[in-house]
Formats: structure tokens, sequence, C-alpha cells
């Protein structure tokens, strides 16, 4: 083996995030230790003059010698990114794994293994959502890239029952993600955005004829309007306060830029306790989070929110009666 293959060899296994030392370079390859540290100089001078992003450590107390990438991530970090991750329930088993692995690669094997081993039993148990079986990462890069070329798309879109398809043409404008699933938000050239799920598209296509605009004035902050959708997307925008009896931090936490409202120590008494909360939101969204938090709620605005509750309480009652 030449003395440049030799070096090759070695800058592989610092590579793989190997900690060598002298002593067992030497017998691997049957030279002096003065060789092999030689051989070591060299590659950090070579690591010095380069624009490679790792650095060069020398553990005097262990004797080894070691390469660490200065754009990896903190091993917490991929802890905390696989956990949410696996909670979200968005991809299925395969393109799970695939991400974890990426992320895995981007810290020290020895940390790599310990993070892996902390999330073997929540990947083991994982059960993706009913998306699972459609790969979504090639769709989130074609998607990001037709957001970034402004290009129109024709295309078919699922509904929710499975059964039923409808054809549209939009400039899809942003992407976001909310509870399990992937949104694409869509401008279909009426001054109207609408918001669709990313694995219920079908036979997509770009449009060639027609291409749509969005006016910079009507460009959406997309960062406020996720702040509304966070239960879902459909009616009107509202504002509504109700009095909550369940944890405060609860509701407030659940729903973005909501707050308490100042009441009286005497107010609140004579109204049951609890707390007065104002939020704002979609009313679909508004109406379903409101009929889930059961007894610990009660809507005090608008009137017309007050209505549509009893209504499907109401119904619901009668479901039962029957």
């Amino acid at each position: 083996m030449t003395n440049t293959e030799r070096i090759i060899n070695v800058f592989i296994d610092l590579l793989h995030g190997d900690e060598l030392t002298a002593e067992a370079l030497a017998t691997k390859y049957q030279v002096t230790t003065r060789t092999v540290q030689r051989d070591l100089g060299s590659l950090r001078d070579l690591l010095q003059k380069s624009d490679l992003k790792y650095v060069y450590q020398h553990d005097a107390k262990t004797k080894t010698y070691a390469l660490r990438a200065m754009n990896q991530l903190a091993p917490v970090t991929v802890l905390a990114l696989l956990k949410q991750l696996i909670g979200t329930r968005a991809f299925g088993k395969r393109e799970l794994d695939q991400i974890a692995n990426e992320l895995l690669d981007l810290i020290e094997p020895a940390a790599a293994s310990q993070v892996r081993k902390l999330c073997v039993t929540t990947r083991s148990q994982y059960v993706p959502v009913s998306a699972g079986d459609k790969d979504l990462l090639p769709r989130l890069e074609q998607f990001s890239e037709w957001i970034a070329s402004q290009t129109t798309l024709a295309f078919n879109y699922e509904h929710s029952d499975g059964r039923h398809f409808q054809s549209e043409v939009g400039l899809p404008i942003s992407l976001y993600f909310s509870d399990y699933y992937f949104y694409v938000m869509m401008f279909d050239g009426q001054d109207s955005r609408r918001v669709y799920r990313l694995d219920r598209f079908t036979a997509i296509q770009p449009e060639k004829e027609l291409k749509l605009k969005v006016e910079l004035a009507k460009k959406l902050d997309e960062g406020a309007f996720v702040n509304k959708t966070y239960l879902l997307h459909g009616g009107n925008e509202t504002t509504y306060r109700f009095r909550y009896w369940g944890l405060p931090q609860t509701a407030l936490d659940r729903l973005p830029h909501s707050h308490l409202v100042p009441e009286t120590k005497t107010s609140a008494t004579a109204n049951g306790g609890g707390v007065v909360i104002e939020a704002h939101a979609f009313e679909q969204g508004t109406l379903l989070w409101v009929l889930s938090q059961g007894t610990t709620i009660k809507v005090l605005e608008p009137a017309s929110l007050v209505e549509k509750v009893k209504q499907a309480l109401s119904q619901t009652l009668a479901q039962y009666q029957a």
C-alpha cells in the first residue's frame, strides 16, 4: 500500500466518525507510529487549508484523533425532532425511517446510536394516519418548486368520502402542516384562497395556457393565516368569547393569540367561576372545537356562534333520543 492510499484510508475512517490512535494505525498498516503521526499531521494541514466543514481534534488524555463536522446538529436537537416527527403520524413508515436516518447521520455515531435507542419503542409502535400509504416527500418537493416558480396547476382532488373527485385549476402559494396532515393553499384567480390536503391531489399537471397571478397587495400573510386555521378552515372568520372551566392554559395553548379577558372577582363568581377567553378563527373549526370541550365551556359571543352551538347540541341530543 502506498503512502497516499494509506492516508486516504485513514481519512475515510475519520469521516466515518472513528476515533483513531497512532498505535492502532501503526499496527493496522504495519508502519511506525512516527509514520502515522506524519500522516495525521499531513491530514491536519490539508484540512486547515481546505474549506471542508470539519474540525480536526486530538485528545491528549485518550491519545485519539477524530474529525468533527462543523454542521452537525446537537444530539438532543435530533432527539427532539424525531420525537415530534413520530408524534405527527404524518408520514408512512418508510418515509419516517428515511427522515430519521438522514437526521441521525448529522450527529456522531455514538450519539446517533443512543438517540436511536431512545426512539426505538415509539418507532416500532408507530401508526401513521390514513395518508401513510402515500409518499409525501416527493409531493412536498414538487409543490415547493411550483410555489417558487409560480406555476399554475390543473389537478383532480379527492373528497373526504374517497368516492368523489373534482377537477380544478389553481396557483399554489404556500404549504403548511397542521394536525397530522400537510396542506397546500391555492389561489383560484377569483380573489379566493382555498386549502387542500396534500395527499388528496391526483393527476396534477402544470397549466400551459392559463397563468394565474397574485397581486402583491393581495398576497397572504401565511403565519397569520395558519394561526386562524389551527382547527379547520371553513366559514367566515370570527372573534369569539367563551367562559372556560377547564385549565385555562390548555385553551390558551390550543388557540394561537387567544387571551384572557379581565373581569372582576364578583363578576366571575356570579357567573359560576372559570375564566373568560377571547380567540379568533374560522367558524367551522371554532364550532367543532367548542363542541369537543363538553361541559367545560360556554360560548358568550357572538350570538350567531351561540345559536350554532345550540343547534348542534340539540341535533346531537335528538340522535340519542331517537
